[in-house]
């Protein structure tokens, strides 16, 4: 058996991606991830033309919202490519459609029920946040503006996660580039143009998502007619699958509001210390979600290829999959690490003109530069767990880091302020590390050998 780096290794009747293909899998992963978040930044660095942190520290709230309303329907995304690429090794085209068609159907009636219950969600949210009285309208104008993105987001999720689960990441690249370099050019001409204000960045990106949303739905009836689809409706409708769906996603749900729920806790605990740290961590936090979804890259190639390898029975090919991840996984957020150390300065001055909240910002930066040194360990377990649809564990694991991760919150930022905001995210992200790496033994010996 072959086990050099620049060949697949085959075991048995699976053929084990080389380090080559790996990276060249990852690379347009990393890519399209990084189409969301640097839209957040666009939003960010636009609104900072305008030399008012409170626009910025609005912008930050009303991200915080979404992300914890979107990231409830995350499993639209996560369950649906370990499905599609198990579906996938098992070569079976028909589950390949239902795996997409299902969660496709779930997102519009979600989308469309978002819409139904706008007007009580941000009563609701911006209670909770208690954003300081300066930032509080801002943040209203934002979130009635963002709303409408709710189907066309969580559609979005559903058809990306199908196309990613056939190893489609060239597409997912593309359509992601495109729909960031259409929300760059609306909201320089909504906000800057039009002077629409901070609810200018927020139609910037309904706009885009919903022009995306059509492109990418052409692109699936392309490479599957209309008839494959329509024939698999019915089928699409069946009692068991949706309960499967829904116990796995019901706990890639749970899971998912721990997690945002995290974030949301954070940016409450620093809205408390005053609209100036609020408005540095969203600077902040917009660079951390830019270098996560870079670092999401292997964990979606241990998704995808993990998942392959689970679907045909190969423990060993399983493991291979994992380690070799692991090994570029390391490389990759030491490089990342090294160049958020050099960039720092210049990110500051490109998201706000102020010189007060680029000095403020800067202060916390040494925190986001070592944020992938952690990170990175919990990405590659979330992706390898996904693609194993073992989201019991995940829930599990992300509970027990919650736990964790709320005392160590109140306490650290008690004594040390908005540092400590910082030093309680690492204890998050080590925390779901070691949860998970205890749970890898009885993932890999519940595969069957071959």
């Amino acid at each position: 058996m072959s086990t050099s780096s620049a060949a697949g290794v085959s075991l048995s009747h699976f053929e084990v991606p080389s380090y080559r293909t790996l990276i060249r899998f990852a690379v347009p992963v990393m890519l399209a991830a990084i189409a969301t978040p640097l839209m957040g930044m666009v939003d960010t660095a636009v609104l900072g033309r305008l030399g008012n942190p409170a626009v910025i520290a609005a912008a930050g709230i009303g991200s915080t919202i979404f992300t914890v309303i979107y990231w409830c329907f995350a499993f639209l995304r996560f369950t649906t490519t370990g499905l599609v690429a198990q579906a996938m090794g098992r070569g079976d085209p028909q589950e390949v459609i239902l795996a997409g068609l299902r969660p496709m159907l779930a997102a519009v009636a979600g989308g469309l029920f978002l819409w139904l219950l706008k007007w009580p969600i941000a009563w609701a949210s911006l209670r909770l946040l208690t954003p300081p009285p300066e930032v509080l309208p801002l943040a209203r104008q934002y979130v009635d503006a963002r709303i409408w993105s709710a189907p066309f987001t969580l559609l979005s999720y559903a058809q990306f996660a199908w196309l990613m689960g056939q190893g489609r990441a060239n597409a997912v690249m593309l359509l992601q580039v495109v729909m960031n370099a259409l929300n760059v050019a609306l909201a320089l001409l909504f906000v800057l143009v039009l002077h629409w204000g901070i609810a200018g960045a927020a139609w910037a990106t309904v706009t885009s998502e919903a022009c995306i949303t059509v492109a990418t739905t052409c692109l699936m009836l392309k490479s599957s007619p209309f008839a494959q689809w329509r024939a698999a409706l019915a089928h699409a409708i069946g009692g068991p699958a949706w309960r499967r769906l829904f116990s796995a996603n019901l706990d890639i749900m749970i899971r998912t509001l721990l997690l945002t729920g995290c974030f949301a806790l954070m940016t409450k605990r620093g809205a408390e210390l005053g609209t100036m740290e609020l408005a540095a961590n969203q600077i902040l936090m917009q660079a951390l979600l830019l270098t996560a979804n870079l670092l999401d890259g292997f964990a979606t190639a241990a998704e995808v290829f993990g998942a392959r390898a689970i679907g045909t029975g190969s423990r060993a090919a399983l493991v291979h999959i994992v380690r070799r991840n692991a090994w570029l996984s390391l490389g990759w957020s030491m490089t990342l690490s090294a160049v958020l150390v050099l960039v720092g300065p210049t990110y500051f001055a490109a998201m706000t003109s102020n010189l007060s909240l680029q000095h403020a910002a800067s202060l916390y930066w040494p925190w986001v530069a070592g944020l992938p040194l952690i990170c990175i360990w919990a990405f590659l377990w979330d992706g390898v767990f996904m693609g194993a649809v073992r989201t019991r564990t995940l829930r599990n694991a992300m509970l027990g880091s919650a736990l964790i991760y709320t005392p160590a919150l109140y306490i650290f930022s008690g004594l040390w302020g908005n540092h400590g905001i910082w030093a309680a995210m690492m204890v998050l992200m080590a925390a779901r590390t070691l949860f998970l790496s205890l749970a890898w033994p009885g993932l890999k010996h519940a595969v069957t050998a071959p």
